[in-house]
């Protein structure tokens, strides 16, 4: 039994040195901490730049004075053993705030580097070109990062490591760039194990998008989640928002709007099915996972088809979600988003019966972004051309649409549901009161925002 508990002890001993103790833990400090780093023999190396330690870094042999919002990286050997990097952030006399707060710890120069730094232009960059082709910023590479969250009460929820990449479309150019979390087993964690959204939202996340709220960046910081949330409650997919804070190796980069990335983990987790059993696609008839023969049968049926009959109507609604359909174009009409015919996902399940379904995301060109007069537009009219020649809405992107209203009684349902979504989810008492809660909670927090990028709370306040 003596030798049971020795053995006992020398496993408890073994698992606590798996990790270096911090002492005080990171978090909300008001003023300069020390910082002690314990670890039974062991030997730690430690960086404050977010650089990743090794044997080259700082050699810890006493407290750490912290002065400023800093990011304690360490790594240990036990003898010639190699022990987890770990890493805590110590934020020092930050504003108050409500909001959850993001630490991300990421060796400078991947993003810096005036040559290959992801946040950087580079060296191959065509200048003269506005979208900047060939920028750093443009490429797929995923880096490692350390990843800490924290609620807004302070508490910390998540810490670990996790991939790193650029996020989004043509928002990249900004200043402030979107970036994709992702959670693999080879960086220790399969998924981030933390209901960011709440409650109603998965428990855990495959990825999570940190985004700079695209072509809505420097206006109101919050169009795309406020237009998902006027359709909650509706038979369509929306991703779910959180605006957050969010620091680079210690540095205020802004505010954040966490988002879901929409792929086959986003569809698996909200529909209960399997990751590999999704036929998913985007824009015109590209694929991103699965097959595409069913649509492109659908669509070939769609083109040769008179839906002025209503067996057609009948053929279609055993392919696809007709119903989803039309909420999905509502919505799109409703707010004016000129980037509709750029932005379209669609998704079907693999199994018997399955439809294909479409997904509202990035409307942030809807609300009149760039045009203060747009509620004056014919959206519908411009929803339905069917000889557009370019972006916005292609006559490929609006073909579906078309087709379907060639049918009475579709016009009619479409006409009535669109009537009826008007006075309620799109009621002005309804549409308002949201706006102003987006904006109440953006308030208090904006202004350091925009200081952090020179960006004009008046145009804000204006959108």
């Amino acid at each position: 039994m003596f030798f049971c508990f020795l053995n006992a002890l020398n496993i408890w001993a073994q698992q606590s040195n798996d990790k270096t103790e911090f002492l005080p833990n990171g978090g909300f400090f008001s003023d300069s901490v020390s910082v002690e780093l314990l670890q039974n023999g062991a030997t730690i190396y430690y960086t404050l730049d977010g650089s990743t330690p090794s044997k080259k870094t700082l050699r810890y042999n006493g407290p750490i004075k912290i002065t400023q919002t800093t990011v304690i990286r360490t790594l240990s050997y036990i003898g010639a053993k190699r022990m987890d990097i770990n890493a805590q952030t110590y934020f020092i006399n930050e504003p108050d705030t409500k909001l959850m707060v993001i630490s991300i710890a990421i060796p400078p120069g991947i993003l810096f580097n005036k040559n290959y730094g992801l946040f950087m232009t580079g060296n191959k960059v065509d200048s003269s070109n506005w979208k900047l082709p060939d920028a750093n910023f443009w490429k797929k590479t995923e880096a490692l990062c350390n990843t800490e969250f924290y609620e807004s009460d302070g508490t910390l929820v998540m810490n670990q490591l996790s991939g790193f990449r650029i996020f989004g479309g043509m928002s990249r150019i900004f200043a402030q760039k979107s970036i994709a979390l992702t959670a693999r087993a080879k960086y220790g964690n399969k998924k981030f194990d933390f209901p960011v959204f709440g409650k109603k939202s998965p428990k855990k996340f495959k990825f999570l998008v940190l985004r700079n709220s695209g072509s809505d960046w420097g206006k109101s910081h919050f169009r795309d989640g406020l237009m998902t949330s006027l359709v909650s409650k509706w038979d369509i997919d929306i991703q779910a928002y959180r605006p957050a804070h969010v620091y680079i190796n210690g540095k205020y980069w802004g505010i954040y709007n966490i988002r879901e990335k929409i792929n086959r983990y986003y569809l698996s987790s909200h529909h209960g099915l399997n990751k590999d059993s999704i036929n998913l696609m985007e824009h015109k008839m590209n694929l991103k996972f699965g097959s595409s023969l069913s649509y492109f049968k659908m669509l070939r049926f769609i083109q040769a088809s008179d839906f002025r009959y209503n067996k057609n109507l009948r053929a279609l609604e055993s392919m696809m979600d007709v119903d989803n359909f039309m909420n999905y174009q509502i919505a799109e009409i409703y707010c004016d988003n000129q980037d509709a015919g750029g932005n379209i996902k669609y998704w079907k399940p693999k199994r018997k019966n399955g439809k294909w379904r479409w997904i509202l995301f990035d409307t942030d060109f809807g609300f009149g972004l760039h045009n203060p007069d747009a509620y004056r537009m014919n959206t519908l009219a411009i929803h339905t051309d069917p000889f557009s020649k370019s972006w916005p809405n292609p006559p490929w992107s609006t073909l579906i649409l078309r087709k379907l209203l060639d049918n009475a009684g579709f016009r009619q349902k479409f006409i009535t549901r669109f009537c009826d979504h008007l006075n309620d989810s799109f009621s002005p008492a309804k549409v308002n009161k949201q706006i102003n809660k987006f904006y109440q909670v953006l308030l208090p927090e904006i202004p350091r925002h925009l200081n952090r990028w020179h960006l004009s709370y008046s145009v804000w306040k204006e959108q």
